[in-house]
């Protein structure tokens, strides 16, 4: 008996799991680390190896940009994030549009904290939106992890010279500011 010439293909079809990663993986210990030794800093290396990698992957979009005015952006990476989450089939519980709008509600509270006269205050303020600001990121960066099929972050877990060099900056500029908020009445 001779198949049908005509018939469709029957050959199984799989969803190829993609192979270069459209965000940023990295593990949540050494984000939390790197954020907070560099005071916040280490957010605008973040946001532009986020926007970077999800160029590569193929969306229209520029990075430089994006990382300068990072808050105005941070929603439209959240929902990206989550879309590709959905896009292969798995669910992630972590509430991305909450998590921006709060986090663009805290930066801009930390913008009024400059209008604060007290420096004890003002320091006591910045201290608390850093705060927020590694919650909400850290959400997103299991979201991330979780995106890439790196739930942990093990494939960028280790701490590198360039790494080292930037806490031994931020500790610096931590310890002025530990200085100042003890010296000044």
């Amino acid at each position: 008996m001779i198949a049908d010439p005509y018939a469709p293909p029957a050959a199984t079809l799989h969803d190829a799991a993609p192979t270069s990663p459209a965000f940023y993986v990295v593990s949540k210990s050494k984000f939390a680390m790197l954020f907070v030794a560099t005071n916040g800093f280490y957010i605008a290396y973040w946001l532009y190896k986020n926007w970077k990698l999800h160029r590569a992957a193929g969306n229209k979009v520029l990075p430089l940009v994006r990382t300068i005015f990072g808050v105005f952006f941070i929603y439209s990476l959240f929902t990206r994030i989550d879309r590709r989450i959905k896009a292969s089939g798995r669910e992630f519980r972590w509430f991305p549009r909450s998590l921006a709008l709060a986090f663009i509600v805290v930066a801009c509270t930390s913008s009024a904290a400059v209008w604060i006269q007290d420096f004890h205050i003002q320091f006591a303020m910045s201290l608390l939106v850093l705060l927020l600001q590694i919650f909400c990121l850290l959400s997103a960066q299991a979201a991330i992890n979780y995106s890439e099929n790196d739930s942990e972050g093990h494939t960028n877990s280790a701490l590198t010279f360039a790494n080292g060099v930037w806490i031994g900056l931020g500790l610096c500029f931590w310890t002025l500011l530990f200085l100042t908020y003890f010296l000044l009445p």
